[in-house]
C-alpha cells in the first residue's frame, strides 16, 4: 500500500468517526439521547449545541472526504483537544458530570485526535521530498 492509499484510509476511517459523532450530536440537540443536565441551560440551548457540534464533526467529516492538507489536520487536532477541554471543563455543572453519551464521544474523538495528528505530523507523498519520490519507482 502506497503512503497516499495509507493515508486515505486513515482519513476515511476518520471521518466516519466524525460522522458518528456529528450522528450523536445531532441526536442530543434533537432530544433522542438524553445527555443529563447542566446548570442554567434549557432545551433551546441543547439544540443550538446538538446542532453546532453536528454541523461541526459533518463538515469535518466532508474535509475528511474530500481534502489532505496538513493545516487542516493540525487545525482539526486543536479544536478535538479543545472540545475534549471543554468537556471536562464543564463536567462539574453537569448531573451527571460524566454521563455515557459524553463518554462515548470521547471515545470516539481519541482515535479521530490519533488520526487527525498522524496526518499532521505525517506529509503526504505529493508533499515528500524528491529524494523519496523517486526511491519508489
Amino acid at each position: 500500500m502506497h503512503l497516499n492509499e495509507h493515508r486515505r484510509a486513515i482519513r476515511l476511517v476518520a471521518a466516519g468517526l466524525a460522522a458518528a459523532m456529528a450522528t450523536i450530536y445531532f441526536l442530543i440537540g434533537a432530544g433522542v439521547l438524553n445527555v443529563g443536565s447542566a446548570e442554567g441551560t434549557d432545551t433551546g440551548f441543547l439544540v443550538i449545541f446538538g446542532a453546532s457540534a453536528g454541523a461541526a464533526f459533518l463538515l469535518g467529516a466532508v474535509l475528511l472526504t474530500t481534502f489532505d492538507r496538513r493545516w487542516l489536520w493540525i487545525v482539526g487536532a486543536v479544536f478535538q483537544v479543545f472540545v475534549i477541554w471543554a468537556y471536562i471543563d464543564v463536567s462539574s455543572t453537569r448531573t451527571p458530570a460524566f454521563e455515557p453519551w459524553g463518554v462515548t464521544l470521547r471515545i470516539i474523538q481519541l482515535p479521530l485526535l490519533a488520526a487527525l495528528l498522524y496526518l499532521a505530523l505525517h506529509r503526504a507523498e505529493e508533499h515528500a521530498p524528491q529524494l523519496i519520490r523517486r526511491s519508489r519507482r
